[in-house]
């Protein structure tokens, strides 16, 4: 190959770089979606060369092409020549995009195996189920068949189209927005996911890097505000933790005092209470102990100390296995305390149909405003993220003084009973009870 002058005409760029439009990006490493290559026009040894980008080995590689002699081209026309080049490299890429015959049905099946499987940022159970959930309700009949490269923007477009049309079949009402979207996230997720294989047998780059129409998809805004967030009130929370009894009473009163997920309380052992306080290490979800939400979900919750006598009145001289748990020892369900307690005891009651998660609002809502709790052990207690550097900087959580202090101060905003009520033997039979309380109760006399 001649060898360069070093002049370098037809770019304002060093020789040494190649224009950004070469490629789509230095990471990707591939002319297959390239739009335009402007090139460099080379004033070799012999004549005129010119620069540009063609598809190699699995990565872009540059080339030089001579034009002509000094004799045979004055620049000008060395320009011409080589816009002629380019025009032919611009109009037909040098290798067609990588795609796929898979269906939508097929990768989402790989799509989920692999999230059960991945270390990196492990999907946790619940969220599986959800998605699941989704795709056998509203995608895989929508979306299943269709090859996986013909979902774009306008496919999913149409689909929002269609889920407009759906009505929720708990609820009965159209399908909100917040729905939707979720819907359409996994879908994008499902897309996202596709790769080529390598020589290896293992998965390659990525075939598809999406840049979704928001316009084209048309979905639904999401406004927060309008958005279905039931809260107890004080009253309601009151009445709730009277008229309950048994385990439902101390489940009820744990969660509006302490503001824990009802998968968190669940999932409390006998250990993780000192007599003060309550440790969350373990969520329970579909009767099984796993992880917390997130890491901030780890965390030590001070107990007002009426709600720790109430506690430990429940628990009695227990010192291992859950706070709540049925006859073989296994956790209490969620979905059985909600449907079969809970919700008839609100029906009962006349106070509309909430779940567990309004205790946790309510909670929120009375320590930041009704008792002004100081910021960063609002966040210690609730399990939320630090939002800047200042709440990471806050150690609250080892000033264990201060902690128990405050929770005495706070409260918990609601009348507690003296004493837990025992659930009749005539309405739930002992066994199936995760304590029973009339019997703590005796032992505590």
């Amino acid at each position: 190959m001649p060898k360069s002058t070093g002049k370098n005409y037809g770019s304002t760029k060093k020789r040494a770089k190649v224009p950004p439009s070469a490629g789509s990006g230095s990471r990707e490493k591939t002319v297959t979606r390239r739009r335009h290559q402007d090139g460099q026009l080379i004033e070799t040894e012999h004549g005129w060369s010119v620069r540009y980008r063609i598809q190699g080995e699995g990565k872009r590689k540059r080339v030089q092409k001579f034009l002509g002699t000094f004799a045979q081209l004055t620049r000008p026309m060395a320009k011409t020549e080589m816009a002629k080049v380019l025009l032919d490299v611009n109009e037909h890429p040098v290798c067609e995009p990588q795609t796929t015959t898979q269906t939508f049905a097929e990768y989402a099946e790989q799509w989920i195996a692999k999230c059960q499987t991945r270390k990196k940022k492990p999907v946790k159970a619940s969220v599986l189920h959800g998605w699941r959930v989704i795709l056998n309700r509203h995608l895989l009949d929508f979306l299943g068949p269709i090859p996986l490269a013909d979902v774009d923007s306008v496919k999913l477009g149409e689909l929002v189209e269609h889920l407009s049309t759906k009505v929720s079949k708990i609820s009965g009402n159209p399908l909100k927005a917040a729905t939707i979207q979720n819907i359409l996230l996994v879908a994008k997720l499902v897309k996202r996911s596709a790769r080529a294989v390598g020589k290896d047998g293992k998965p390659g780059k990525r075939l598809f890097t999406e840049a979704w129409d928001s316009e084209l998809i048309d979905a639904p805004e999401v406004k927060k505000k309008k958005q279905h967030r039931p809260c107890f009130t004080e009253k309601e929370v009151t009445a709730i933790v009277s008229a309950a009894t048994g385990r439902l009473q101390m489940v009820c009163i744990l969660a509006a005092a302490t503001g824990l997920r009802i998968g968190e309380v669940l999932g409390l052992d006998c250990k993780d209470f000192d007599g003060t306080a309550v440790t969350v290490n373990r969520a329970i979800w579909n009767g099984k102990p796993y992880d917390p939400k997130t890491e901030n979900a780890l965390r030590t919750v001070d107990l007002a100390p009426n709600v720790a006598e109430l506690l430990q009145q429940f628990i009695g001289n227990r010192k291992k296995g859950y706070i709540f748990q049925v006859a073989s020892g296994k956790p209490l369900g969620q979905s059985n305390l909600l449907r079969r307690e809970l919700k008839p005891l609100l029906k009962q009651l006349g106070i509309e149909r909430k779940g567990f998660h309004s205790f946790r609002r309510f909670r929120n809502t009375y320590l930041r405003n009704d008792v002004r709790c100081p910021a960063g052990l609002l966040k210690l207690w609730m399990g939320h993220a630090p939002e800047d550097e200042t709440d990471t900087y806050d150690r609250v959580e080892e000033n264990v003084p201060f902690c128990q202090s405050e929770a005495d101060r706070c409260g918990v905003g609601f009348e507690l009973p003296k004493t837990l009520t025992a659930k009749k033997s005539n309405q739930e039979k002992p066994t199936l009870l995760g304590v029973n309380v009339q019997l703590v109760s005796e032992e505590a006399r």
